[in-house]
């Protein structure tokens, strides 16, 4: 059986997933889609059997690719950056006829946080013009998933996290989300100073793709019983805290400091610190990204999607400034459903569809 690997924040996670199915007795092939202008040198693996270069956006040949060899394959689809493009209706009623060909498909998504982030801390501190710019991003969001609750395919599952910490480190360009330094001063996003936030490690969402590639297949023609074994959403804990910031010598904040219940747990925390620098000192993403990076987009398109789609406006700080504001939430939802004495996980209507007990490995390769 065929896996295909889909988007542009994936390849961490296919790295995580074929040095464990490597280890395993099942016998999968694992194709990754790679834009054509990336370096190849991380897919070396000899486990990882094709390297699709195509653009992301290249549906048409995403289609020839599930359906090549006759057998219906599994796809994996990252729509964490599908989510910057203007008309994201139009893209996703595009990769129907993709869900119908795959024989199954797993969609990686943000939490839809249905009216809820407007009620938070972090979105009370936004000025009105960042609100209405966060307001856009989860109306694309909330569009999306509605878009996908009505398609018809043959077995369509969602996996709904907070963002991974790599990801943040790709719209940023740092490494590590360190301060940088500029005319002798550390900067670093003022949001990262004022909230702590909360990230899904690649061991978490590689242990959600393990399960979902283990899941019994149906025989063509057997139907399938969704109701009789649990809707299809899963909710990803997360398990990475990140800040806030604090200057060397001082003792980490509330926020940062883990609990014994928490480091049980195998949550990781990384308080980035500050050897000088102001505190004080208003800094905006664009201000902290390099000085290109902040001035282009975080995805690009080729022309033939941008027809289609619309324009994409969406620049790499409004990425990473929307990336962190979802890690604040999770954190925020976090502290509530401690004092309420429930898991995070709980809080959603949508069970996991494949609930599993066995611990997690801890993502190393963010404390590196």
């Amino acid at each position: 059986m065929r896996v295909i690997f889909w988007g542009r924040t994936l390849p961490k996670v296919v790295e995580s997933v074929v040095n464990e199915l490597s280890n395993g007795t099942r016998k999968l092939q694992i194709c990754i889609q790679v834009d054509p202008g990336v370096r190849a040198t991380e897919f070396s693996s000899p486990y990882l059997d094709e390297v699709i270069r195509e653009n992301a956006f290249s549906f048409d040949a995403l289609e020839r690719k599930l359906v090549e060899r006759r057998e219906p394959a599994l796809l994996v689809l990252d729509l964490w950056g599908f989510l910057f493009v203007e008309n994201i209706l139009k893209l996703i009623q595009d990769l129907r006829p993709a869900f119908n060909l795959a024989r199954r498909t797993l969609i990686l998504m943000p939490k839809t946080w249905l009216g809820q982030w407007e009620e938070s801390a972090p979105a009370q501190s936004l000025s009105r013009g960042h609100r209405q710019d966060m307001n856009l991003f989860f109306q694309r969001l909330v569009g999306a998933f509605e878009v996908l609750w009505n398609t018809d395919g043959p077995e369509i599952y969602c996996v709904q996290s907070a963002p991974t910490f790599e990801f943040l480190e790709l719209a940023t360009g740092q490494q590590g989300l360190v301060p940088r330094k500029v005319l002798g001063v550390h900067l670093i996003p003022k949001e990262c100073r004022n909230f702590a936030a909360r990230f899904t490690s690649v061991a978490k969402l590689t242990h959600e793709v393990l399960s979902f590639l283990n899941l019994p297949i149906p025989a063509p023609g057997d139907q399938v019983d969704r109701d009789g074994a649990a809707p299809w959403v899963c909710p990803v804990d997360s398990d990475i805290i990140y800040g806030p910031v604090q200057q060397r010598g001082e003792g980490r904040s509330a926020f940062a400091r883990l609990s014994p219940e928490l480091i049980a747990a195998g949550v990781q925390s990384r308080t980035p610190l500050l050897e000088q620098g102001l505190l004080t000192l208003s800094c905006r993403w664009d201000r902290y990204l390099r000085m290109d990076a902040a001035k282009r987009q975080f995805w690009s398109m080729p022309a033939a999607t941008l027809a289609r789609t619309g324009a994409l406006n969406f620049p790499s700080p409004e990425a990473a400034a929307w990336l962190h504001f979802l890690g604040t939430l999770e954190q925020a939802e976090t502290h509530q459903s401690s004092k309420r004495g429930q898991a995070t996980s709980t809080s959603s209507p949508f069970p996991s569809i494949y609930q599993s007990t066995v611990p997690s490995n801890l993502d190393n390769g963010v404390l590196s």
